[in-house]
């Protein structure tokens, strides 16, 4: 959707007319974005939040109409559930590197030992790292394992459903090599970019929209020329078209022709469809692993806790067995949620390696997530109602060699004869800007790659664009 939306307004810039279609699989457009009513609320079951430090998300908020719709966190403040005890996530951590590791607020959440072995880093010799190696062995090497175990994994691993150990330095965490550049200590380094303590004019970090994210697809979708969106419609294969283009295949309809195609769903589904184009990115394609998880949406009636729920959430640490992953005080976190007498929790259960839960029915989901939920937040009953969503596949793990997969996997499809471009999360990142951002970037590939074909046959305009529309959640 976000490439689609990029070629109208290059088209349009330019004085012409692109002609787009967006064939979408599912009924309703977003993908992996999903926002439902639940109990007298809107709530997303999916992504539910936006990165908001980008000024291009503000831009593209405000060309659509949104950006009165933008809510701010009512808390940031997170915690980890070490399996024992809760700890919060120290201030002004980068990916769960705290930059001043020797103070009370660190030797509480990782112990004495761990805050003092990070804070020898400076002193110590290290390797160099492998932009692209495995994210564990260079933060254990850096500032020691307490703070990987205990506050990096929890933390990165929520994002990427997955363990951080074997995740790409530069693909997950590329700040923390920009903070190396000019100081071989990554502590100076982090301690060097890190924000001012308080700036009463910045911007959040993450905002969600008042009736939830999905009316950033929706907006995308209307923004397009009428007809241009075509829901209920699957993609089956991809074959080579005379001139450089490329025929469709769909379920239930005759085939049509494109001049080019963007691919926006997740690479191994990507394979299915080039395999009549190129053996050798299918085969690239196919190598990316993804892992599964649920979503489950509970509303508990206030009463029936001890205590009430503070700060936005927590994450659980890698620990034994666990079934909640991550939890979020919905309510707590987007004050625009808050309903009398009522707390809205959602919890994430399944990450890469762990997914059996998955395969359960929704009843026993809700059991399990219940069950685990309540051993670590005071909960006195049950729930009145819940929701369960899965999402399969989910996201992708940028292992380590990600860069250098991305690399191939672009340059085969750029050396196609056929014009083909890819997009989505499975590439330059999962969040939604960083998302948009790709979907921008193939999109001005795909129109010059047009353009120069048109150019060279004497044909006077493009005549259509797919851009499939599956993005993932942050």
């Amino acid at each position: 959707m976000g490439a689609a939306h990029a070629l109208v307004r290059l088209a349009a810039s330019a004085g012409e007319v692109a002609e787009v279609s967006v064939f979408e699989s599912d009924a309703q457009v977003g993908g992996r974005i999903r926002t439902e009513q639940f109990q007298g609320a809107t709530v997303d079951l999916g992504a539910e939040s936006l990165l908001a430090r980008s000024p291009e998300t503000w831009t593209l908020l405000s060309e659509l109409g949104l950006e009165g719709q933008a809510v701010e966190p009512g808390t940031t403040s997170a915690s980890i559930w070490t399996g024992k005890r809760m700890v919060p996530i120290p201030k002004g951590s980068a990916l769960g590197i705290p930059p001043h590791p020797w103070s009370f607020e660190v030797a509480r959440a990782i112990g004495l030992p761990g805050a003092l072995r990070a804070g020898l880093e400076p002193w110590l010799q290290h390797r160099v790292p492998d932009p692209d190696g495995p994210l564990g062995p260079f933060l254990r090497d850096r500032v020691g394992a307490a703070v990987f175990n205990r506050l990096v994994d929890p933390l990165l691993g929520g994002v990427y459903a997955g363990s951080a150990r074997q995740l790409s330095i530069g693909a997950v965490a590329p700040q923390l090599l920009q903070a190396m550049d000019r100081n071989d200590s990554l502590l100076r380094g982090l301690r060097r970019v890190q924000p001012p303590a308080s700036n009463p004019t910045a911007r959040p970090s993450f905002i969600t929209l008042r009736e939830g994210l999905a009316q950033l697809p929706t907006a995308l979708a209307r923004a397009l020329p009428s007809g241009s969106v075509r829901l209920s419609s699957r993609v089956t294969r991809l074959l080579p078209s005379p001139g450089g283009g490329v025929k469709l295949s769909l379920t239930g309809l005759a085939p049509e022709e494109f001049d080019g195609v963007a691919i926006a769903i997740p690479a191994p589904q990507a394979a299915d469809l080039v395999s009549d184009l190129s053996g050798d990115l299918e085969l690239e394609l196919r190598r990316q692993e993804w892992s599964s998880v649920a979503t489950v949406t509970f509303s508990y009636p206030e009463q029936r806790f001890t205590t009430p729920p503070t700060g936005s959430g927590f994450l659980v640490a890698r620990s034994g067995h666990r079934v909640v992953t991550a939890c979020t005080f919905m309510d707590r976190k987007w004050p625009h949620l808050k309903r009398p007498g009522r707390i809205l929790i959602r919890v994430s259960v399944g990450c890469a390696g762990d997914e059996g839960l998955l395969g359960m029915d929704d009843t026993t989901i809700i059991s399990a997530a219940h069950d685990s939920l309540r051993r670590i937040v005071p909960i006195d009953g049950l729930p009145e109602h819940a929701l369960v969503k899965r999402w399969q596949p989910a996201l992708p793990q940028y292992r380590a060699g990600q860069l250098a997969w991305r690399r191939r996997v672009d340059g085969i499809a750029a050396g196609l004869p056929n014009r083909v471009v890819l997009a989505g999360a499975a590439y330059d990142g999962v969040g939604i800007p960083a998302c948009l951002q790709r979907a921008k970037s193939v999109a001005d590939q795909l129109w010059e790659q047009t353009r120069a074909a048109i150019t060279a046959s004497n044909l006077p305009a493009v005549d259509s664009c797919d851009s499939p529309d599956k993005g993932a959640p942050e």
